[in-house]
């Protein structure tokens, strides 16, 4: 009898156990989909790029084949609408969770894990909070969490909320047309300045300032005393549409604001000159204090005052070998820098001696000279050459040919705003790239050092000469010789002809003969990380120096001059590397 009633206990015990458990709330939503949560009734859709984002379906399915702990290579794009808030935004950490479906409902959610803010940017209390219903487009890498399909934390962010973006970029070219090529004279458009961050490896800072010319379309901080420094959007017409953001640019002259300075305003015309990054691989913009505003409204300033005065000083070229700048052009960009500060890249400069300083001269004892040039000869807007080395980047010694006036010569090297109010070139950081034409004393000529073959076809490739004198091109063959590598940012101070000791695996040197040791006469190489960069890189293949190698790739300024970058394929040895075109 005891028996029964123990047994009759435990079942009414157990009865009551699964009844109770019916009116106990699940501790938090579940949201992926799985168990018995219905069948996705929104099919998968988009391609997970900007133009093209993921729907919530797609971004489930994409994240599901990812093995578990994984974050995915590349950065999607996934639109939908706020289902459910876990964390709204704060500034004190200035990211917030929450899940998002395609139709706003809790079922088929996918967890956007503590996203950054519009712009890739922390959350500050003036910005506009999230709600349940709000249309977002976030982009960023994901993950597969422990089977919690999610974004990666704080690498992701709102590309836009309800419509609304702030400048954060990735995923492809930006839309509108890219003008300008980045220098002083024909600056980068905002569309042009995106394109070529975005061209650049995640965290990667370009190895050179370039210039970007737009109008101011927001402002996300004014310009302070405290640091001297400003963040805001520009574009071509002072819209939102393909604005670029500089981010913590300094003040005119390259210095630090203070408060008797102009402020900005929304709708002035700037030119930024400056480094520019890829942030996280999603923002590009400005480096952090490595930017300034060169003019503001057209006005701009450099110790010395203004641009080069005189009527008939007109300001040519963009400092490239194949074009370099005049005098006028060459002092009006040293005026451009903060006072005693170098340029951080090389540039060339043309011009006829017209005046040789006291005791100018170069001689055997320091190796340099200083002297002063001009577009015609005559002692009007010149610029000072001042202590620079001889051809080929060689102290001067008895035996060369000495300097004279008339002299034509191209300068290659940095320079200075020496104290403030005398545009100059560093001293002994800049020397005579060709003297009346040639390019060292034993009388060869300039362009390259080489014989200008090649119209950049696969089947006729451009020599090293002939990659000089195109100046620029897109999706063009050259071959050469592998001669060294540059170490540093500087290409006359960094260059090695040799692959002993070499510890850089990013760019290669090439001329057309493969017992080159002048550095007028080679050109750099990019080499972008994949199978290009693995193949050809000399310290992980020092047997590749002096061979013959076939690029594919495109010709534009490197290292302050001509060379070759975004190479997708090479032939060397007999051997392809990339994809061939």
């Amino acid at each position: 009898m005891k028996k029964l009633f123990y047994s009759l206990f435990i079942l009414a015990t157990t009865a009551m156990t699964f009844s109770s458990c019916e009116d106990v709330p699940a501790p938090f939503d579940f949201p992926n989909p799985g168990g018995d949560t219905p069948a996705p009734t929104i099919d998968p859709a988009g391609s997970g790029t900007q133009a093209d984002p993921y729907n919530v379906a797609a971004a489930i399915e994409f994240t599901q084949q990812l093995e578990p702990g994984t974050e995915s290579p590349t950065t999607i794009y996934i639109k939908g609408k706020i289902s459910s808030i876990r964390e709204a935004y704060t500034a004190q950490y200035g990211n917030g969770t929450f899940y998002i479906s395609d139709d706003g409902s809790g079922q088929n959610t996918f967890l956007i894990y503590r996203a950054l803010y519009l712009g890739n940017k922390k959350f500050t209390a003036s910005d506009t909070q999230i709600q349940e219903g709000d249309e977002v487009i976030i982009c960023g890498t994901v993950t597969n969490y422990n089977g919690t399909l999610e974004t990666q934390q704080n690498k992701a962010y709102l590309y836009s909320l309800n419509g609304t973006t702030a400048g954060g970029g990735g995923g492809g070219d930006t839309p509108g047309e890219a003008t300008g090529d980045g220098s002083l004279t024909n600056p980068f458009n905002s569309v042009a300045a995106n394109n070529y961050a975005k061209s650049l490896a995640s965290g990667e800072e370009s190895d050179k300032d370039v210039y970007i010319k737009g109008k101011i379309s927001s402002i996300r901080e004014e310009f302070s005393t405290q640091y001297g420094n400003a963040s805001f959007y520009i574009s071509d017409d002072g819209n939102e549409a393909g604005q670029f953001y500089v981010f913590r640019t300094l003040y005119l002259g390259n210095k630090k604001f203070t408060a008797s300075d102009t402020q900005i305003q929304k709708g002035d015309e700037v030119i930024i000159c400056g480094r520019v990054t890829n942030y996280q691989g999603n923002t590009p913009e400005t480096v952090q204090n490595k930017s300034y505003i060169y003019s503001l409204n057209g006005k701009s300033e450099g110790g010395g005052g203004g641009d080069t005065p005189g009527g008939e000083g007109e300001a040519k070229g963009s400092g490239t070998q194949s074009d370099p700048w005049n005098a006028v052009a060459a002092n009006n960009f040293a005026k451009s820098l903060a006072a005693d500060s170098p340029s951080s890249d090389s540039y060339y400069i043309k011009g006829k001696i017209a005046k040789i300083a006291n005791n100018g001269q170069f001689n055997a004892q320091y190796g340099n000279a200083s002297f002063y040039i001009s577009d015609d000869g005559k002692d009007e807007n010149t610029f000072y050459v001042f202590r620079t080395l001889y051809l080929g980047n060689n102290k001067w010694v008895d035996g060369n040919t000495q300097i004279k006036v008339g002299d034509e010569v191209v300068i290659y090297g940095k320079l200075v705003n020496y104290r403030g109010n005398t545009p100059e070139t560093q001293q002994n950081e800049s020397y005579i790239y060709s003297l009346n034409g040639k390019t060292s004393d034993d009388g060869s000529g300039g362009g390259g050092g080489g014989e200008q073959t090649g119209a950049g076809s696969y089947d006729a490739p451009y020599s090293v000469a002939a990659a000089v004198e195109a100046g620029s091109g897109s999706g063009v063959y050259v071959k050469a010789y592998i001669v060294g590598y540059v170490e540093g940012q500087v290409l006359a101070e960094g260059a090695h002809f040799t692959a002993d000791g070499c510890n850089v695996k990013t760019n290669l040197l090439i001329a057309d003969s493969s017992s080159e040791t002048n550095v007028a006469n080679c050109i750099p190489v990019q080499l972008p990380s994949g199978n290009v960069r693995t193949g050809l890189n000399l310290q992980d293949n020092p047997g590749n120096l002096g061979k013959q190698v076939l690029l594919y790739g495109n010709i534009e300024k490197y290292f302050g001059t001509t060379g070759v970058k975004s190479v997708t394929y090479a032939e060397i040895g007999g051997s392809g590397i990339g994809t061939k075109p």
